[in-house]
């Protein structure tokens, strides 16, 4: 015991002087903290939007109900409107290089007589549907239907004006842009037609705890960032280096045992997720204001986290030599881990086979569950992941042990 305890403490102080250790281990959460606050949490989020109206009078003017619809575009807080002169060709295919903008709405000529006509054929469609649903009598139906007839044929139209929606290929708003557009015009279509109160709304509320904000919510998913880098990338790297420069060696010749010395890293690596969870929250307080602190079961998770992350950091660094290919393979771990897993976007922006893969994957549950601990205080799937991890634990230590060698080194 007194040994583990001695070198789990020259563990310790052997980080402090590794510059890339404490990098990865404390410096890079802290940036991920900092740089995904202020991006995600800075306010509402504001798209610019190009409109070039080509629907142009006699004058020179856009015509009223052209210049009705584009107002109403102007109106929506999300879009930062630009205007494109109606002389600039948007038929290159690099829109962006002619107007600047990587999204022109397009309004066509002749918009608003499109409008118009096809604003009439609704209204007499609905007239006619509404002779047929209520008890009109024939005689009366007949006469109401040649006077709609006289004002021109049910599908007498050349159908609605169609508006384009021009992005360029790596374009990732242009399905928020689409949608909000899609809004303004259904409104726009129901004024033409005579609906000036909609007959249903949706509006959108954000309940929650009052006293947490939007960093609170990240801060789960930046200590689960900090676990995993640190156990899977700067643990590989570290034994990799002891074994390259023979301490390793020397080690095994001492009456230290295998078990002790990566058990001495696994305590070692416990140690620091939870100091560096905890300077975490008191930066991410000092900056943003967080409320949301580990308690004492999100602790606990977060220890059997530190613990399985690490352990499969062991076996990494014990099947390699060179640290640099260490971090490597370590970084080809981690990396997909984190990004399929729903720690830095929600699962539901992913396609739906990537949603099914990150189901496996035990960051998705180790992050769901230190979320359900911190920010909804409560312990939903909290046990199942905490077995899940303690299970890895076991599994990964095991072949931390089979495949460091504590005998022979070249």
């Amino acid at each position: 015991m007194r040994r583990l305890y001695r070198l789990t403490v020259t563990l310790l102080r052997d980080w402090t002087r590794n510059r890339e250790a404490v990098f990865f281990a404390l410096l890079f959460p802290l940036i991920l903290l900092v740089i995904f606050s202020l991006v995600f949490a800075g306010g509402s989020t504001e798209f610019d939007v190009a409109v070039q109206n080509n629907d142009i009078d006699t004058e020179g003017e856009p015509t009223a109900l052209s210049a009705e619809l584009v107002d109403a575009v102007e109106e929506v807080d999300p879009l930062a409107v630009h205007h494109v002169d109606a002389n600039v060709s948007l038929e290159r295919e690099d829109i962006e290089e002619v107007t600047g903008y990587k999204r022109v709405l397009v309004v066509p000529a002749g918009f608003g007589q499109r409008v118009r006509n096809e604003s009439g054929r609704v209204r007499a469609t609905v007239i006619r549907g509404t002779l047929a649903r209520f008890n009109v009598s024939e005689a009366q139906q007949a006469e109401a239907i040649a006077g709609l007839d006289a004002l021109g044929p049910e599908n007498g139209t050349a159908g609605p004006a169609r508006l384009r929606l021009l992005t360029v290929p790596d374009d990732e708003g242009s399905g928020a842009v689409g949608s909000i557009l899609d809004s303004v015009v259904a409104t726009f279509n129901n004024r033409a037609i005579g609906i000036e109160e909609p007959t249903a709304t949706v509006t959108t509320e954000e309940r929650g705890d009052a006293a947490l904000g939007a960093v609170d919510y990240f801060l789960p998913a930046f200590i689960v960032a900090m676990v995993l880098i640190n156990g899977v990338m700067t643990v590989p790297s570290a034994v990799a280096d002891f074994k390259r420069d023979g301490t390793l060696k020397r080690l095994a010749a001492t009456p230290l045992r295998k078990r002790e010395w990566i058990l001495a890293n696994v305590i070692q690596q416990s140690i620091l997720a939870v100091a560096i969870a905890l300077v975490m929250v008191a930066v991410a307080w000092l900056l943003f204001g967080v409320t949301a602190v580990p308690g004492p079961l999100a602790l606990c998770l977060l220890v059997l986290g530190a613990v399985a992350f690490t352990a499969l950091g062991m076996v990494v660094g014990g099947t390699i030599r060179d640290p640099g290919s260490a971090v490597s393979l370590g970084g080809a771990i981690a990396l997909p881990l984190l990004f399929i897993s729903g720690v830095f976007w929600e699962l539901d922006l992913m396609p739906p086979t990537l949603q099914r893969v990150a189901e496996f994957s035990p960051v998705t549950h180790f992050h769901r569950s230190l979320r359900e601990l911190m920010i909804l205080d409560s312990t939903t799937g909290v046990a199942a992941t905490a077995a899940m991890l303690a299970a890895l634990a076991v599994v990964f230590l095991a072949g931390a042990v089979a495949v460091t060698d504590w005998q022979e080194f070249d």
